[in-house]
Order: structure tokens, then C-alpha cells, then sequence
């Protein structure tokens, strides 16, 4: 922007007292007007900033060569909408230092420094477009609460986590909504990231989040959201729970423990899909504990593979597929093969205590019989030998030994490694790796342990958010999509020191295909509240 534009104002000015003067001399006193400059030396037209991004322009302004002079006042004002005639004034300093919490707008807003004389009441302006640019890249979403009663997010980027970035800041954007004044008013049970789209070049960003009184949908280049009713419109009972899991070509919410689904191309509205009639004419759909057990990474490219356990008829049920005719079924005994080593359609008396994604072909389901007491796990193949894409079929069946049922009595948490035959099991205190071999035995050694005063509350194998929601999409001609090292070959922990005092961890792993954690390698974030879920976010 050139100097001269900012005296426009002043030759008009000057034009017309000259002509006054010129008209009567000896009526008018003739003024000199002062010089007020504006230095726009190496300053751009056009500003960029990044959404809840630090805005500041620093643009020298003299008084007739005096600095900072008492007689000017200073105003940024900056056009939210042309049409509706809407402005807003972010500063009254000269120094512009604020938070850039407008919309994003690649079109770029008009922003303009008013600067007033309060001596001469004469007025100097200069005009910037003002874009406003989304910089939620990928990293870590953290929800977690300060006051132990509702959540917020933050997003922790790093080298290790976030293609290309480059800052020195790990926690990058923290407390996420309420540095936007709009905090969401609930407790944050559940945080999934997905894409929501019909082609890749149309996907978006997006946080599914439920909480303990409704569904949030976030859109993560600036965090707008969506509340229940926009979610799910054509629900009308009560909602009391919520829990959302990535499937292959779509999303899965277990509300009230039953089976919703949202397509990729639907935007924000979740479905029921099918009530499931038993052959004794029980109908149902219920998920036992909200526990789902879906295909994410490697596994997304098959047209099924979600499993639960449904309590109620003693069957595992499954999602077909978000583009099948019956989207959800039970298992029937007439899918029985005397080669399984269990019937899918007769496990009765038990409840689901964890599933996941496993060795890149396997979903597994950990039940716990409820008179016993005594856990077993199930699994089922996604791919046949020939590696062509099946139905979840029953694979294999493990007794749980004593040692890992004590394990698994005092579990916090437990998660699977979506390319070993890895299951690891967090206790308040451990982190132990259960290998599950294929002779039909299991395998258990202590891995890691938590640091003095802290106890662990989540742990979650780690995989980019994109990449569990589709591994095809990566390492293509796409260089923001290329995996990074860490992709698959770490895991995410939380732990407390206190309510008050939250941390996350990346640790890696080593000694591929064992389950080993490199305690020296890895980082550790704080600076949160009471944690209550993390998840990678993708970009």
C-alpha cells in the first residue's frame, strides 16, 4: 500500500480551505494543518492470521514528527458483513494485539485503522483485507475440564504428530471453545474424528463428541459446531448415553445402546437403521455396554466389519456395510460352521468388556461372563487366507489365565494394536502387552510404568486420524497425507496426578511386533484438567 493513499482525505481538505481562503482573506484565519503520517513501510495490504490465531499490526503514526502523539486516538474496525452492514472494533490502541476469533473467511474481511486528530477532528485512515485461515492441523484432541463439571478441548500439535509443523508450542490451541465464548455447557464422554463428504476433494474435517447430555458435531477448521437435535432430528426418546466408532465408509454412534449410523455423505444426521427381528421373535439391537469392535486403518477398505455383543439374545451382532440392504443382523445359527471355534449366535450370559481393530485383519470382542466372572476372548477374521475381503467370521477363541484375568479385573483401560496380535492392558499404575498366539495361548509381560504419582486413566493405540479413516488415502501423490513415522507404531496415554492435573503421553514402540514401549523416547504434554477422552485429529 502506497503512502500517498492515506492523504486523500487531506488534499480534499486542504482543496477546499484553499478555494475558502481564496474567497474572502480577510474574514477567515488561515490554519497550517498538522502532519499526521501513518508508516506503512513493509506493511501488506492484504494481513493473514491463523483462526484464534494472535492478530498483530504495529503501524507507527507521527504528529508532526512526534511519535505516539497525546492528541491521536486510534480505532480498528473491521467489516463482518458488507451486506448487513455489520462492523465491529477490536482495538482503540495504535498497536492492534487481539485474538482472531471472526469466522474464517478466505475472501479476506476489510479491516481499517481509523486514526483521529482530537485537536483539527480531521480523520486518516488505511484499508487491509484481512484473511482469516484455519491452522488446526493434525495432532492429539484432548477433552478434558477445569471444573470438573463441563469440558473443553485443546489440540496438542508436534514434529512427531503433525505433518510439517514447525512451531514450538505443543499445546497449540488450548481450551478450544472457550477462547471462542462458546463453551459447550457438558461433560465430554467420547471424541472420534472422521470426514464428512462425498468425494476426497469435498471431505471435511469433522469431531464427533458425545456427552452426558447430548451429541456435539464439530467442524475442525474453527470448531463451529452442531448440537443433538441437528444429529439425530428424527429421534424422539430420551437420550441418556452416546459413543461414537469409525467404520469402514461410515460412523457408527451407539446411542441408549443402540446401533446408529452416519454415511460419509450425509453431513451431520445419524439413522437407526433396521430393528433386528430374532427367530423368537425378540426384536432387537442392542450394544452390551456401548462396546463396538470396528475395522479402522487397514481395515477400512472392507464394506463391513463393526461387531457387538447384544446382552439380550446372547448373539454378536454386526454392521453389514453403510450400503447394504440389511445394514445390521444377528448372527443366526444357520451361519454356524463345525470349523468355529465358537457360535457367534449362542454366547449367552455374558457382557462386553472391550473390542477393537487387531493385526490388521482381526476384530476383537473381550466378554466377561456374568456369573463366573471369567473373561474370554473372541475373534473374528475380516480377510480369509487368501487375504480376500469376508464377513467377520470366527477365527479364534482364548481362555482367559488367572494372572490376565487379574490384569483384566483391574484394567482402566485397554486398547488393541491395529498391526500386531497385540492387546494392551493398562491398570492404574501398568501397562501390560497380551499377546494372542496362534496355537490358542496368550502371552503377557509388563511394559511400561507410569511415573511416580500418576495414574493412568486412557490408553489408545496410535494411528493418524486419517489414516484410521481410510489407509488407501495415504502416501499417494498427496504430500499432506504422507504417514508419518510414528503412525502405527506408538500408543496414547492420560494420566492424573490429579483432577486437576492432567497429562498425555506419546510413547513409542520398539522391537517391532512385540509390544515393547520405549519409555525413553517418549513425550510427555500437560497443562490439562481432568482428561476424559483423547483422539488423534486428522487433517
Amino acid at each position: 500500500m502506497k503512502m500517498k493513499t492515506i492523504y486523500y482525505l487531506l488534499l480534499l481538505v486542504l482543496g477546499y480551505g484553499l478555494v475558502s481562503c481564496y474567497d474572502d482573506k480577510s474574514t477567515y484565519d488561515t490554519k497550517e494543518i498538522p502532519n499526521v503520517e501513518l508508516d506503512l513501510n513493509g506493511v501488506s495490504e492484504t494481513q493473514y492470521v491463523a483462526y484464534l490465531g494472535k492478530l498483530h499490526i504495529d503501524i507507527p503514526v507521527k504528529k508532526n514528527g512526534t511519535p505516539d502523539h497525546p492528541d491521536l486516538e486510534y480505532k480498528w474496525e473491521i467489516e463482518l458483513s458488507s451486506s448487513a452492514g455489520l462492523r465491529e472494533v477490536l482495538s482503540n490502541e495504535r498497536v492492534l494485539d487481539t485474538i482472531a476469533s471472526m469466522p474464517i473467511q478466505a475472501s479476506g474481511y476489510t479491516l481499517t485503522l481509523e486514526v483521529t486528530d482530537k485537536v483539527s477532528t480531521l480523520k486518516y485512515y488505511s484499508v487491509f483485507s484481512l484473511v482469516v485461515e484455519s491452522q488446526f492441523g493434525e495432532g492429539i484432541i484432548v477433552a478434558h475440564s477445569r471444573d470438573g463439571e463441563t469440558s473443553d478441548l485443546s489440540l496438542i500439535m508436534d514434529k512427531d504428530i503433525s505433518k510439517g509443523f514447525t512451531g514450538t508450542e505443543k499445546i497449540q490451541y488450548d481450551d478450544i471453545f472457550t477462547s471462542k465464548g462458546e463453551p459447550l455447557g457438558d461433560w465430554i464422554d467420547n471424541v472420534a474424528y472422521t470426514v464428512s463428504g462425498a468425494t476426497w476433494s469435498t471431505y471435511q474435517n469433522i469431531l464427533w463428541m458425545a456427552g452426558k447430555n447430548g451429541l456435539f458435531r464439530a467442524d475442525c477448521r474453527d470448531y463451529s459446531f452442531l448440537e443433538t437435535g441437528k444429529i439425530i432430528p428424527f429421534v424422539t426418546e430420551t437420550y441418556t448415553s452416546g459413543h461414537f466408532y469409525l467404520a469402514p465408509q461410515t460412523t457408527i454412534l451407539v446411542m441408549n445402546n443402540q446401533v446408529y449410523q452416519h454415511l460419509r455423505q450425509n453431513d451431520a444426521i445419524f439413522i437407526k437403521p433396521e430393528v433386528i427381528s430374532d427367530l423368537g421373535g425378540l426384536q432387537s439391537n442392542y450394544v452390551d455396554n456401548r462396546v463396538v469392535a470396528a475395522a479402522t486403518g487397514d481395515g477400512t477398505h472392507s464394506s463391513g466389519s463393526s461387531i457387538w455383543y447384544d446382552s439380550q439374545v446372547g448373539r454378536f451382532g454386526r454392521f453389514n456395510g453403510a450400503f447394504s440392504q440389511n445394514k445390521c443382523s444377528l448372527y443366526s445359527s444357520s451361519e454356524n460352521d463345525d470349523n468355529f471355534p465358537f457360535d457367534p449366535s449362542a454366547v449367552a450370559g455374558k457382557e462386553a468388556v472391550a473390542g477393537g481393530f487387531m493385526n490388521s485383519s482381526s476384530l476383537v470382542m473381550v466378554l466377561k461372563d456374568k456369573v463366573s466372572g471369567e473373561y474370554s476372548i473372541y475373534t473374528f477374521f475380516t480377510k480369509n487366507q487368501d487375504y480376500t475381503l469376508v464377513n467377520p467370521t470366527p477365527s479364534y477363541l482364548y481362555s482367559v489365565p488367572a494372572a490376565i484375568k487379574d490384569l483384566l479385573d483391574r484394567s482402566v483401560s485397554i486398547c488393541f494394536s491395529t498391526v500386531d496380535p497385540i492387546m494392551y492392558v493398562a491398570t492404574a499404575r501398568e501397562i501390560h502387552a497380551v499377546r494372542l498366539n496362534i496355537d490358542g495361548s496368550l502371552a503377557s509381560s509388563l511394559k511400561y510404568t507410569a511415573a511416580a504419582g500418576e495414574n493412568i486413566s486412557i490408553l489408545k493405540f496410535y494411528t493418524q486420524g486419517r489414516y484410521n479413516v481410510n489407509s488407501e488415502d495415504f502416501d499417494s501423490d498427496t504430500e499432506s497425507l504422507l504417514t508419518l513415522p510414528l503412525n502405527t507404531k506408538a500408543v496414547m496415554m492420560a494420566t492424573q496426578a490429579s483432577d486437576s492435573e492432567g497429562y498425555v503421553y506419546l510413547i513409542p514402540q520398539k522391537d517391532p511386533g512385540t509390544g515393547n514401549l520405549d519409555e525413553e523416547k517418549q513425550v510427555k504434554y500437560d497443562g490439562f484438567g481432568k482428561i476424559s477422552d483423547i483422539t488423534a485429529q486428522g487433517r
